[in-house]
């Protein structure tokens, strides 16, 4: 069942408020008055307005259409406003005006058509009732209070040509300022909607973008993020909306100070920061912009962010394979030079040592010497090795079971002291991947040796796996002394060690041996707090006739 329009429910809200206060008036009136006055015309009015009121409503419910209802109220009006001028006098009657209203109202709920229809059916409602008043059909008004005199044929046509003449002048000039007023707003309808339709879509641009977005006042107060920035800095909308920008460790005072005076000058200032997100460092590049009105005002500043941690650590890998080629290719040679002359120097030690003329002295002498022929050649043969790796022998074995013979080994060995704590979890006990078992387990040996050196005197080391569709991961964490960031960037390169006793070649062999199964090695330290070195394999592994070998336990 069909409800009535906004408009049909507007006018009649509107009729019964002014039929209303009519009455009311009426009632007021005829009780402070003490002669009887002549208005009982004004209850049956009031009355037929109700009637036809309560009509209009039902009629709201079953016709549809917008336009019939306007027109059965609008034709309604005419009617009650002719009775009206009827009951005070015909052509005397004041209130002829009130077909102005009709008109007025037409004209703006059906623009021209309405307007020219309803000031018709007025000026033939008011010539219709005055002819026949005038020529006595209809007879006037027992009492009236309003009354000038005899009409005369020229005061009657005079007044109802002017009375005309208002009609359509004010229907013409209001449909005019009506349908003006319609194209205006259909053209703020349609502009409202290109501007939520615009603004949805900058909504969706800001959401979607993977950079973080800020906006903050001169003053340093954050206005806006976007959720790649909440998501960049570890933060909500809450911790940052309203809050100063150096509240959430992003630019200190100071630096925000520098960069806001460098940006008056160059209108773009681009830099990078490290940002402490919880106990996590990540590395952030940044651009700061102006944030200007339309007036060209500036109003803030932008700054855009993107998160460069996995770019910078991609950086250093590649930085260090090409400084491990370079040194391969470059030492390679120098070390197999040096190897020869060392050989016939340590032969030529070791002949002269048996002599039985030399002295006590000269003996320790030799010895030492022989020592550090042999610590000598041995650091060449692991560069040599590391330069020129043995020829990977790859097989499916059980890597657990080579991880627990390796740590089985370290805890029966002197590198293990009587305060160290080693643990272990291998799950599951067994599992196969494919590669070269001799080079996995020297990764597992040289990791582990190199956490046991960085406790020297006491602490604990934890070996522990994990396995998903793809990876099987091998995680060593000890509670050494940690590492520097300068530190960790340097870890996997030649000749880089902290131990007295290390040649800096360990941890750069167990990066190629990584790389050459197609695996990862990675490190998180903390100075102080330990180390987590933690090494990926992966399960399947692409042979060099490209066949796949997908292994498993």
């Amino acid at each position: 069942m069909a409800t009535l329009h906004s408009d049909s429910r507007m006018l009649i809200a509107v009729r019964v408020v002014v039929v209303t206060t009519l009455l009311l008036a009426a009632l007021l009136i005829q009780s402070t008055v003490d002669i009887l006055l002549p208005i009982d015309y004004l209850y049956v009015t009031a009355g037929l307005t109700y009637a036809m009121t309560l009509l209009y409503i039902g009629l709201g419910k079953w016709v549809r259409s917008r336009e019939i209802n306007l027109v059965i109220q609008l034709a309604g009006d005419l009617i009650i406003e002719t009775m009206l001028v009827y009951f005070t006098g015909g052509i005397d009657s004041p209130f002829s005006f009130l077909y102005l209203a009709t008109i007025i109202t037409g004209s703006m709920l059906l623009y021209r058509r309405g307007g020219l229809i309803t000031a018709s059916g007025a000026a033939i409602l008011y010539g219709g009732l005055v002819d026949l008043m005038y020529y006595g059909v209809i007879p006037l008004p027992s009492v009236t209070f309003f009354s000038s005199g005899p009409w005369t044929p020229i005061r009657l046509y005079l007044t109802m040509a002017t009375n005309f003449g208002g009609f359509y002048a004010t229907a013409l000039l209001t449909s005019y300022i009506s349908e003006k007023l319609r194209v205006t707003f259909e053209e703020l309808d349609a502009n409202r909607q290109n501007l939520a339709a615009l603004q949805a879509l900058n909504q969706s641009i800001i959401r979607s973008i993977p950079s973080g977005l800020i906006t903050v006042t001169h003053e340093g107060t954050m206005t806006f993020i976007n959720p790649a920035g909440c998501e960049i800095l570890g933060r909500s909308v809450q911790e940052t909306i309203g809050r100063s920008i150096d509240s959430i460790n992003l630019l200190s005072p100071d630096q925000w100070r520098h960069e806001r005076l460098l940006l008056e000058t160059t209108g773009i200032v681009r830099g990078e920061l490290d940002y402490q997100r919880d106990i996590e460092a990540r590395a952030l590049g940044y651009a700061m912009t102006r944030l200007n009105t339309r007036r060209t005002d500036l109003s803030g500043v932008t700054v855009i962010f993107q998160d460069l941690t996995e770019m910078k650590q991609l950086e250093d890998q590649l930085r260090l394979k090409d400084r491990m080629a370079a040194v391969g290719e470059l030492s390679a040679g120098i070390a197999h030079e040096i190897r020869n002359p060392l050989a016939a120097i340590a032969g030529s030690i070791q002949m002269l040592s048996k002599s039985e003329r030399l002295t006590p002295q000269e003996q320790r002498l030799m010895s030492i010497a022989m020592k550090e022929s042999d610590r000598l050649n041995k650091s060449i043969a692991d560069f040599l090795r590391f330069v020129r790796p043995q020829e990977k022998r790859a097989t499916d074995f059980d890597v657990a079971a080579s991880l627990g013979e390796t740590l089985l080994l370290l805890s029966n060995s002197q590198e293990l002291g009587p305060s160290h704590t080693l643990v272990s979890s291998i799950e599951p006990p067994s599992f196969n991947i494919f590669g070269d078992p001799d080079q996995i387990r020297q990764v597992f040996w040289n990791l582990a040796r190199n956490a046991i050196q960085a406790m020297p005197i006491e602490g604990r080391l934890e070996i522990s796996t994990e396995l998903d569709d793809q990876t099987y991961r091998i995680i060593f964490a000890d509670s050494g002394r940690g590492m520097s960031a300068s530190d960790q960037r340097r870890l996997f390169q030649p000749f880089r060690t902290s131990f007295p006793s290390g040649t800096g070649l360990g941890m750069a062999i167990c990066y190629r041996i990584v790389q050459e199964h197609g695996g990862t090695i990675s490190v998180e330290s903390t100075e102080g707090r330990g180390t987590r070195i933690t090494v990926a394999l992966p399960l399947a592994v692409v042979h060099a006739r490209g066949i796949v070998v997908a292994v498993g336990a």
